[in-house]
């Protein structure tokens, strides 16, 4: 199957389509944020957000998630709320890549010292059996940097069906098997023509001119390793506060903690979201922490997406979606901060 046009005045007879067949995730509003939600009609859609609040890696890697439950009777793991297979629908090019990022962390991670695989059975539970519809960005917003790592507003990276907004329909193209495999499925849509493929191709050219030029990455691990010690890192976070909202926006980010929550012989194990930016994050029992200035925890952050996840993995552990900077209180800019570093190796400052 090649690229497909969809009405828009289809759209939910669409979404109630793929209703049937998989538990649809789509941007909608929870809280007064914009996060991807479980929905099951097209009123519950936000079409017009282009970065959410929230990213979608809660989907696949829920920001609190009991991993078993427990009692003098053994062991239970809890079982899924339906059946059905995950499709989400809407998720920008910087999310979808990310999940290949996270997959890569869960779904098959190298292990030390053996680089034994490790595969996390709650992630590839959910995430394996997806499908991913991802939506072009037309108009990339001021804080949008995905040009930086490879990517593009019109990137179907991550993506098993990518999808073109062109006004009054949407132009989707499978990218995968899975993908191809969903769309065989629906009736809603009609064959593309190639003024559809023309219009597809100039929304992209279009979109990707309106990108800011990217900083120069080539290099960048190293040189971030070369200047560990030195006190730019104090310059740089000086205004940080330490908050995590950074890490906790992030679609790439994925520290968490395990705590048992229960009461006598039963409880739950649960698995829940973490920050390198506590402080309480490398505290250990005798009450040292190894990393107990500010300094050294935005240092820790920088590092681990920019120097240690390429090292492991072959790509930077960031896709330029600009949550970072959006949700920042102190307006800390991770482009001014890496911009700021390799700066200060120009200028050829040491310690001393």
């Amino acid at each position: 199957m090649n690229m497909v046009s969809l009405d828009k005045k289809k759209f939910g007879s669409f979404i109630l389509e793929l209703s049937a067949e998989y538990t649809v995730y789509a941007p909608g509003k929870a809280g007064g944020k914009t996060e991807f939600i479980p929905v099951e009609s097209e009123d519950e859609i936000d079409l017009k957000t282009l970065v959410t609040d929230l990213s979608p890696k809660g989907i696949f890697f829920p920001h609190s998630e009991v991993l078993y439950e427990y009692d003098k009777e053994g062991i239970r793991v809890p079982q899924k709320e339906t059946g059905k297979p995950i499709a989400v629908w809407g998720m920008r090019g910087c999310d979808s890549r990310s999940l290949l990022m996270l997959n890569k962390v869960f779904g098959s991670a190298i292990q030390m010292p053996d680089n034994k695989n490790f595969q996390d059975p709650y992630w590839k539970e959910k995430y394996d059996s997806s499908v991913i519809f991802g939506t072009g960005c037309n108009e990339p917003l001021s804080t949008c940097f995905c040009n930086w790592f490879e990517g593009g507003p019109h990137s179907s990276q991550g993506m098993d069906v990518f999808v073109a907004d062109a006004g009054d329909r949407f132009l989707m193209e499978p990218v995968t098997d899975k993908g191809r495999a969903a769309l065989d499925k629906m009736s809603s849509f009609t064959d593309s023509t190639e003024d559809d493929k023309t219009t597809a191709a100039q929304l992209a050219s279009e979109a990707q001119g309106g990108m800011a030029e990217p900083m120069d990455v080539n290099g960048l691990g190293e040189m971030l390793n070369n200047k560990y010690d030195e006190p730019v890192w104090e310059e740089v976070s000086a205004k940080c506060i330490n908050c995590g909202a950074c890490t906790f926006s992030c679609p790439t980010c994925h520290c968490y903690d395990i705590q048992d929550e229960g009461k006598g012989s039963s409880g739950k194990r649960i698995r829940i979201w973490d920050s390198c930016m506590f402080p309480i994050f490398t505290m250990e029992a005798s009450g040292h922490n190894p990393r107990a200035l500010s300094s050294q925890r935005v240092r820790q952050r920088v590092m681990h997406k920019y120097s240690y996840f390429p090292e492991k993995y072959g790509e930077f552990l960031c896709t330029g979606c600009g949550r970072c900077v959006t949700v920042c209180p102190v307006n800390l800019d991770i482009r001014e901060v890496l911009k700021r570093i390799n700066e200060y190796k120009k200028q050829g400052i040491t310690n001393g």
